[in-house]
């Protein structure tokens, strides 16, 4: 591959730094890049725009510039591969002592391509507002714990639990790393077919992770527990809050036809690189 997409989050001393590093390195070996620095942040909404020559895009910053990558770009199936100048970068098979010598595996097409997938949800007041996520999709209450919420959790219409919680994750396996595991879930092979449900502090003493088949259909509603109550919550798609779920409303999840691609560079084993990280921390 030859032509490639930069994308920054933000343009610190550091990012700039291994901007200007793979920019120089790729047109001194006769590729062509092109910086975004714009439709990458937290806050923004616009898709990251990818031109039809672009054939891999790299990400400067940490896991949450590839995600943000994977949730935006909508008009390509383009491989993603990040460089980690953040703290884990389960997602990032590049680092500040590996950049030339993997952009130089990029140039020479020396490189796998893993497929992940992806959540998306809806609300039935609005079904074609729909967002999705590679990591998680996460239903927290917008009180930052101050408040406790009732969640009714269904699967293929079939009522799963109701839960008092301060909130419940929904993870793909690629996410399983991410909240999920700080909330005590499973640990996942991104290669597996499954999502994981894991609830938030719930006020029980019986309540596990559990792990479903991609094929089914979560629901999720938030329910009053004092008939006087009017509760909601945050339904937030990895890390950005992107609706409000009232009181019956029913929150859809459910894998999305959409798929990210990552480009993987490293030959190291999923377990090989979870052990590294873990003393990393």
């Amino acid at each position: 591959m030859k032509n490639f997409l930069i994308v920054a989050r933000s343009f610190s001393d550091l990012h700039e730094k291994y901007i200007n590093i793979i920019r120089d390195y790729i047109t001194g070996h006769g590729g062509m890049c092109i910086l975004d620095l714009d439709t990458c942040t937290d806050t923004s909404e616009t898709p990251v725009s990818v031109d039809d020559n672009i054939e891999c895009i790299i990400t400067v910053g940490g896991d949450g510039t590839v995600v943000r990558v994977a949730q935006n770009v909508t008009n390509r199936n383009v491989p993603i591969v990040g460089l980690n100048c953040g703290h884990l970068g389960y997602l990032c098979d590049m680092t500040v002592d590996n950049v030339e010598h993997c952009l130089e595996q990029l140039l020479n097409d020396n490189y796998k391509i893993d497929e992940r997938m992806m959540l998306e949800g809806d609300l039935n007041v609005d079904p074609d507002n729909h967002f999705r996520a590679l990591n998680d999709i996460v239903v927290a209450s917008d009180a930052a714990g101050l408040f406790v919420l009732n969640l009714t959790v269904k699967v293929n219409g079939i009522q799963l639990y109701s839960h008092n919680c301060d909130g419940l994750i929904v993870s793909t396996p690629t996410g399983s790393t991410a909240y999920n595991l700080s909330a005590n879930g499973p640990i996942v092979s991104p290669h597996a077919d499954c999502i994981v449900l894991t609830p938030i502090n719930p006020h029980t003493l019986n309540s596990r992770s559990i792990i479903l088949s991609s094929t089914d259909e979560v629901e999720v509603i938030v329910t009053a527990r004092h008939d006087e109550d009017e509760p909601k919550a945050n339904v937030i798609y990895d890390g950005t809050l992107r609706q409000v779920l009232k009181k019956n409303e029913v929150l859809r999840i459910y894998r999305s036809n959409a798929t990210s691609y990552m480009a993987m560079l490293e030959n190291v084993n999923f377990l090989e690189r979870i052990r590294a990280r873990m003393q990393e921390i």
